[in-house]
């Protein structure tokens, strides 16, 4: 579990950009102005602000399926904390098992308590858990930062860095070169099951592991890609860009992962063959099943001039350089079997369930 719980340390670097700016000065006489600031927040990296976008100017383009007569139109929802207890790793047990800091950038846990590269299906039962009710499933995504700080160096080579990220160690706190900042912990996280506008759900199997969207667009291109992101309150319509959100009106992540799968296979060699979305009616595709429809939904208090100077930014591969359309989400079912059980009891009979 990592030790830190939102303040982070300078960037390797930094410390180096600005030695080498203090032997300039010793050197050559040069005279500069500094700009004071928390020596425990990193520097930030620069975003690019065409990827943001003012929610307000965006067209409603969320449809959802109209229910069918044998829809399964309920929600069970889980209470698994925000991450208070400050679980971070730059670890994914589910795309690198057993590789540490295969994610190159930190992940966010809710959940179970001992997620990270070497977690399997054993390790993971009886491990312990955040969820109110029991539920020992791993929940993981992307940390979000706010980054104000002046970039030292704003001409550097970006191959060389991001060749650092890749072979650097992460630090004491689990931090890593190109993802600088200070976490954003979500005000809200809402993790709700739902269930199919065609039919009726089943359970899901134990261990079975589901992604949200890819971490790496950028390189496979926007097939798995999912526009993520909206505002408080204007939840019918996503974007691919970071939302500039109104006064009132707080940043919003919304992740809904596929829920249609392929037998009882918990998982398949891409990670992504065993379970597909639905198509636009809701229905699941010949030889597919419906499962509870997972939906995680992370609000976050973004000031807003951070958001219109472009100052918060998603923690990503180097490659992505924090490219809000590489927002993911990863899934790990230890559900206890009776927890599952009111789950798709719940759904199935269209109640509202919260635990």
């Amino acid at each position: 579990m990592a030790r830190n719980q939102g303040r982070h340390r300078i960037a390797r670097r930094t410390k180096i950009a600005t030695a080498l700016l203090g032997l300039s000065i010793a050197v050559g006489g040069l005279v500069v102005s500094t700009t004071a600031g928390d020596p425990e927040r990193a520097s930030a990296d620069e975003v690019d602000k065409s990827q943001f976008v003012d929610i307000t100017k965006v067209r409603p383009n969320v449809d959802e399926p109209r229910p069918g007569r044998n829809a399964s139109t309920g929600s069970f929802t889980v209470d698994c904390g925000r991450n208070e207890n400050g679980h971070f790793n730059p670890d994914n047990f589910i795309a690198q098992p057993g590789i540490r800091n295969g994610a190159q950038h930190l992940h966010d846990y809710v959940g179970n308590l001992s997620t990270n590269a070497d977690s399997d299906n054993y390790s993971l039962l009886g491990a312990g858990t955040t969820c109110a009710n029991g539920d020992e499933s791993a929940y993981f995504w992307p940390v979000v930062r706010i980054d104000t700080g002046e970039e030292a160096g704003k001409q550097r080579n970006r191959n060389d860095e991001q060749e650092q990220a890749r072979l650097e160690e992460p630090n004491a706190d689990n931090e890593l070169a190109g993802n600088d900042g200070e976490i954003q912990r979500p005000v809200v996280v809402d993790i709700t099951f739902k269930g199919n506008a065609r039919e009726k759900v089943k359970e899901m199997p134990k261990f079975l592991r589901i992604l949200y969207g890819d971490a790496k667009v950028t390189t496979n291109g926007p097939a798995n890609a999912r526009e993520s992101w909206t505002c408080t309150g204007f939840e019918n319509r996503l974007v691919k860009q970071y939302p500039i959100c109104p006064e009132g009106s707080d940043v919003k992540r919304v992740h809904t992962f596929p829920s249609c799968l392929d037998g009882n296979n918990i998982d398949s060699e891409n990670h992504r063959d065993h379970i597909k979305y639905p198509d636009e009616n809701g229905e699941c595709a010949d030889g597919l099943t419906a499962v509870p429809e997972l939906t995680i939904s992370l609000t976050y208090e973004i000031p807003r001039q951070i958001q219109v100077d472009g100052q918060y930014k998603v923690d990503s591969f180097p490659e992505e350089d924090h490219n809000p359309f590489s927002d993911h989400d990863d899934f790990a079912n230890v559900m206890p079997g009776r927890v599952m059980d009111r789950l798709v009891d719940c759904v199935n009979e269209g109640r509202k369930c919260r635990e």
